[in-house]
């Protein structure tokens, strides 16, 4: 066998270290990638949620406007549908330092939690 061929045949191919190191860093590429695809499908679902719950907090916002009347200062809680989903909805009429006008504060959870909105929405209300 001549020295060229000799030659060839010994640097044919990779070494088992570069084949680890490869694999070492086609593993953390995959993990990295991995890890992103997941937060951005936990923040979608979380920015969903949000989304559906101010739809909530503003149609009983609006519901209390078309009435006309402020509402009395008290507390209510009630369970809603929307987009086949159940949230529980706090809403909390307070009295202000100015009369005939109350602050009306709404906060809104999915029914599973129900002890954590995930918005909350306020106004002020007063006589037409």
């Amino acid at each position: 066998m001549s020295d060229r061929q000799r030659l060839r045949t010994s640097q044919a191919g990779f070494t088992l270290l570069e084949v680890m190191v490869a694999v070492a860093i086609f593993a953390g590429i995959a993990i990295t990638i991995s890890d992103t695809a997941s937060m951005r499908v936990n923040n979608l679902l979380t920015m969903r949620t949000m989304t559906m719950a101010s739809f909530v907090a503003e149609n009983r916002l609006t519901d209390i406007r078309l009435t006309g009347i402020p509402p009395q200062p008290g507390e209510t809680n009630d369970i809603v549908e929307m987009a086949g989903q159940e949230w529980h909805l706090l809403t909390e009429v307070t009295k202000t330092q100015f009369p005939g006008l109350v602050r009306i504060d709404v906060a809104v959870a999915p029914e599973i939690t129900p002890d954590n909105p995930v918005i909350n929405l306020s106004t002020i209300m007063g006589p037409n």
